[in-house]
């Protein structure tokens, strides 16, 4: 999948990029960034967006007032991205890396709210589970972290999706507090508009080496 993201990033044919700075979409994305950032002031901490793109979220989150690392495996897409910040005057870190390979690539530990938005649905199941040991070995605890995923289904080339208990199956040590759907249907591309896209957000509440209460003997 890697292969193919390169070849329509060289070629210039990214759809899925577009910049949704008006509308639906801007507001609902909007106050669910607003949901995490709620009672606390500017610089909210440091976040993480996976497969970030030209980085259009990173930057916004940056605009906002995170502290924002951008990982993307696509070189022309992190060159993009920088040239975004730079254009946009904020300081992002962008990573040429794997998101199923985090600390190799060098990102470190600490992240409060990580972002995956449609990136997801791009993985097999081998690299869905090894996203989900690298971003819990780098979430901070308590972190959430707040998905775009499509429903499942056949879709012929286009990925397949994920449900909500594909999602909880990856992230052990996370659990799942809200879903919503996508409300701005209208303004997507034909070949998105009946994919069922929506917003999971996960807070990171069980980190290696502590128990689920469900997990806890009975015995005192």
């Amino acid at each position: 999948m890697s292969l193919w993201y390169k070849v329509l990033y060289e070629i210039g044919l990214t759809p899925w990029e577009v910049d949704p700075s008006s509308g639906p979409a801007a507001e609902q994305i909007a106050a669910l960034f607003d949901r995490e950032e709620d009672g606390s002031d500017p610089p909210y901490g440091q976040a993480l967006d996976l497969g970030c793109g030209s980085g259009i979220w990173s930057v916004r989150l940056a605009e906002r007032g995170w502290q924002v690392t951008g990982v993307d495996v696509v070189p022309k897409a992190i060159l993009k991205a920088r040239d975004r910040a730079r254009a946009s005057g904020v300081d992002v870190r962008f990573v040429q890396g794997d998101i199923a390979a985090l600390r190799a690539a060098g990102v470190e530990s600490g992240f409060r709210f990580v972002l995956d938005f449609e990136c997801f649905n791009h993985l097999d199941s081998t690299q869905r589970v090894a996203v989900g040991r690298e971003v819990s070995a780098v979430a901070a605890h308590n972190a959430t972290m707040l998905m775009l995923v499509w429903e499942p289904g056949r879709r012929g080339p286009l990925p397949s999706g994920a449900s909500r208990g594909e999602i909880e199956a990856v992230f052990p040590e996370w659990e799942v507090v809200d879903e919503q759907s996508y409300t701005a249907t209208s303004t997507l591309p034909w070949w998105l508009k009946k994919a069922g896209l929506r917003f999971y957000r996960l807070c990171h509440v069980h980190p290696v080496g502590t128990a689920r209460k469900d997990d806890e003997s009975g015995d005192s």
